[in-house]
């Protein structure tokens, strides 16, 4: 892994305090192969991810999360899910001009930042389908105990997924994998992988090692997709 260290401003119009952020991401590109990806270490900076574990704690306490088998997810022929944990479709929270009071959304002026396209920008040329994004939409998942994700490939054009757990860890496995190249990526705290959404990935099953007190300690990941809009329909 590269270290990348840069002062990256923040380029969304925003009225929420952030500070100025010293990135200390620890790259590393996979270009060769069936499965190419970008994997971030550190993705966000130790305020932000404070403000992050802030957030992620108030969607727990809410009555509005979801089993993924009750809502839109990747199915097998039958119409079973493949996927078995909760979701929160934060979208759901916010106006538009609301967005701005959450830092999940705040954050992603990562994305849009000239260092985080020049990364990406190696992955040629599967890069040029990100670039020609125009929109984008945020899922938060959460795995406890048994709860997995099979194989699936995402109906957008790039997947972005960001870890969260608590340390110290109460289970074992939620391990990120590629079916396809037989790539296994370990999950971690703060860990981000970036990677074409049309290729097939899965989330290895949550074991608990205890039962947890209270939700929260198991497997959070935060998901933005990325997806090109005909110019009427573009969502900003």
């Amino acid at each position: 892994m590269n270290n990348l260290t840069n002062n990256i401003q923040p380029t969304s119009s925003i009225n929420i305090p952030i500070e100025t952020p010293q990135q200390n991401w620890k790259v590393k590109v996979v270009k060769e192969g069936k499965t190419p990806f970008v994997l971030f270490d550190n993705w966000y900076t130790p305020n932000e991810e404070k403000n992050i574990w802030k957030e992620l704690d108030w969607y727990s306490s809410q009555d509005s999360i979801e089993r993924a088998e009750n809502t839109f997810v990747a199915t097998y022929d039958d119409g079973r899910p493949k996927s078995k944990a909760s979701r929160f479709h934060i979208q759901e929270y916010f106006t538009e001009a609301g967005k701005r009071r959450s830092h999940i959304f705040n954050y992603m002026y990562k994305q849009r930042t000239p260092e985080f396209h020049s990364i990406v920008g190696e992955i040629k040329p599967y890069c040029n389908s990100f670039f020609a994004t125009n929109s984008d939409a945020t899922l938060i998942s959460y795995y406890e105990d048994s709860e997995y994700y099979e194989p699936h490939y995402d109906n957008y054009a790039w997947s972005m997924l960001i870890w969260f757990v608590r340390e110290p860890k109460l289970f074992n496995g939620g391990d990120f994998y590629f079916p396809d190249s037989k790539q296994k990526v370990k999950l971690k705290r703060n860990r981000a992988i970036f990677f074409p959404s049309m290729l097939e990935h899965g989330v290895s099953p949550v074991k608990m090692k205890t039962e947890p007190k209270e939700v929260g300690y198991g497997r959070y990941t935060i998901t933005h997709f990325y997806i090109s809009m005909p110019a009427g329909n573009i969502r900003v």
